[in-house]
């Protein structure tokens, strides 16, 4: 498995980090997490090919991992590649159908299209299903109504996005064993953001998890990541990254390590 961070940041308007966006790519299959503003844009900086993306994972409803989704379904529609080659399914919690619904209604026909280009499948917590060569599992976050936690599986690896959430028994559970966590740390241990994670809880919840490796990302200004990292590694006890944009780790044999100069 192959990571690429397109966006670390958060709602902020930043030149160094979009809003919250990556890609998974394993067993020759591309999967976006989330689709923060500038998840397009940073996908063709990292010299990928959109129309190669077989799925997208919202991990809840909130702006800032989603507004990139209104030039995938336009593009879908006018962008000549795109309408000629791309055929990809988009999954989310199931209470997220009405917003989609709300956007094509909003927009008509210039963001509804065609079937063989775009599948939705909304999901309830808990379920799991199989995407191409991955498999993947959810569970509930603990951040808005409709936040998912998400488990990918490929090529004898496994990834966890808890996306914005809490620490809670339940994820440390879920994420039981996974060669990477990436974890939304979006406030200091001396300030934490409500609803999200702070270094030294995600650090705890990794510990708890046996996971080989912990990402921290989604940093507002205020956070200063080298900090965020010391703190979640000595609650956790292994290797801890902090995410930036168009960074990459690798998930194979012996844990997950940095690729190229991440």
């Amino acid at each position: 498995m192959l990571l690429t961070v397109l966006g670390s940041g958060s709602c902020e308007l930043r030149a160094d980090r979009s809003s919250p966006a990556y890609l998974l790519q394993a067993a020759g299959f591309s999967l976006l997490l989330d689709l923060g503003a500038g998840a397009w844009r940073r996908l063709t900086e990292a010299g990928l090919d959109p129309a190669q993306v077989g799925g997208v994972v919202l991990s809840h409803s909130h702006p800032d991992h989603l507004a990139d989704l209104i030039p995938l379904l336009f593009a879908l529609n006018y962008d000549p590649e795109l309408a000629r080659r791309a055929s990809l399914d988009i999954l989310g919690h199931r209470d997220l159908e009405p917003l989609v619904a709300g956007l094509q209604g909003l927009f008509g026909t210039w963001l509804t299209p065609p079937p063989e280009r775009l599948r939705a499948r909304w999901l309830a917590p808990g379920r799991s299903l199989d995407l191409g060569p991955l498999t993947i599992h959810t569970a509930a976050a603990d951040h808005a109504p409709t936040s998912l936690a998400w488990r990918v599986e490929a090529e004898g690896q496994s990834l966890v996005y808890l996306g914005d959430s809490r620490a809670t028994p339940e994820l440390a559970r879920f994420s039981r064993g996974a060669g990477l966590i990436i974890a939304h740390c979006a406030g200091s241990d001396q300030k934490p953001k409500p609803g999200h994670l702070y270094p030294r809880a995600a650090g705890e919840l990794a510990r708890r998890a046996g996971a080989g490796g912990l990402l921290l990302s989604h940093f507002y200004r205020e956070v200063d990541p080298d900090l965020a990292v010391a703190s979640a590694a000595e609650a956790f006890g292994g290797p801890v990254w902090a995410a930036r944009d168009l960074g990459r780790w690798r998930l194979a044999a012996g844990g997950p390590r940095p690729d190229g100069d991440a």
